[in-house]
C-alpha cells in the first residue's frame, strides 16, 4: 500500500471514530441546571395535613387484613378488660365482680389513650427543613442546603454514597428531563425524589415517594418551588 493510500485510510478511521464519539455524547445530554435559591410555594405544595391523611389511610388499609384475621380466629377476648368484664357479666349474683371488670376495662382504655396521646405522626425526611433550597450544581455533582440546616451532597454517576452527615445512602441519576434521587436512611425509611423544572425555568417540582418504616406501600406527594430573583 502506498503512503498516500495509508494516510487516506487512517484519516477515514479517525473521522469515523470522532463521529461515533460525538454521537455517543449527543445521546446523553446534560441535566437541567437547578442552581440557585428556591422557595417553597405552599399553595401549590402538599402540606403536612395532606401527607398525614395519606399516611393514616394507607396504615389503616395495611392493618385491616390482620385485624379481620385476628377477629375471625375465635371467640377469645382481645383485652384483659374484655375478659374480666365478660366474667363479671356472667355471674348475675356477683355484681361486684362485674363492676370490677368494668373498672379494669375503663382503666385500660384510659391508660391506652394517655399513652397514645403524646405519639406523633412520622414525617418524611427533610420535610421540616425544605422551605428554602440553596442549590449549587456543577457538571458532575450537586450540593443542596435545606434551610441552612441539612446539607445533601451527591454525584451524578449513579453510585450510592453516604450523605446528610452519614444518615443516608444516596444515589442520583440525571437525564435531559431532570433528576432522580434515591435515599435510604439509617432508620429504615426510604425517600425517592424526581426533580423537574418548568419550561420557563422559574419553577421546580419535586415529586417525592416516601416509604416509612411501618408501611409497605409508599406515600407520594409533591413540593413546588419558585426561584428567587427570577424575572
Amino acid at each position: 500500500m502506498s503512503l498516500s493510500k495509508f494516510s487516506g485510510s487512517l484519516f477515514l478511521v479517525l473521522a469515523v471514530g470522532s463521529l461515533s464519539c460525538g454521537n455517543a455524547k449527543a445521546a446523553t445530554p446534560p441535566a437541567p441546571d437547578f442552581s440557585g435559591l428556591w422557595q417553597l410555594n405552599d399553595a401549590q405544595s402538599d402540606g403536612a395535613a395532606d401527607i398525614n391523611k395519606r399516611y393514616h389511610a394507607e396504615k389503616k388499609h395495611e392493618e385491616s387484613p390482620s385485624a379481620h384475621s385476628s377477629s375471625d380466629n375465635g371467640s377469645a377476648p382481645s383485652t384483659v378488660g374484655d375478659l374480666l368484664g365478660g366474667q363479671g357479666g356472667g355471674h348475675h349474683g356477683g355484681g361486684g365482680g362485674g363492676h370490677g371488670g368494668g373498672s379494669n376495662h375503663d382503666y385500660e382504655e384510659s391508660h391506652s389513650f394517655d399513652k397514645n396521646k403524646g405519639a406523633k405522626d412520622p414525617t418524611p425526611p427533610l420535610f421540616a427543613d425544605d422551605a428554602l433550597l440553596n442549590i449549587q450544581q456543577r457538571t458532575a455533582d450537586m450540593q443542596v442546603d435545606f434551610n441552612n440546616t441539612d446539607r445533601l451532597d451527591t454525584k451524578f454517576d449513579n453510585i450510592t454514597r453516604p450523605s446528610l452527615n452519614g444518615t443516608a445512602q444516596i444515589q442520583t441519576q440525571v437525564s435531559s428531563d431532570g433528576m432522580h434521587l434515591t435515599m435510604q436512611f439509617s432508620d429504615g425509611s426510604r425517600l425517592e425524589q424526581d426533580w423537574a423544572k418548568s419550561a420557563d425555568g422559574q419553577h421546580l417540582t419535586v415529586t417525592e415517594t416516601w416509604t416509612p418504616v411501618d408501611l409497605k406501600q409508599p406515600i407520594v406527594f409533591k413540593r413546588v418551588y419558585d426561584q428567587l430573583g427570577a424575572q
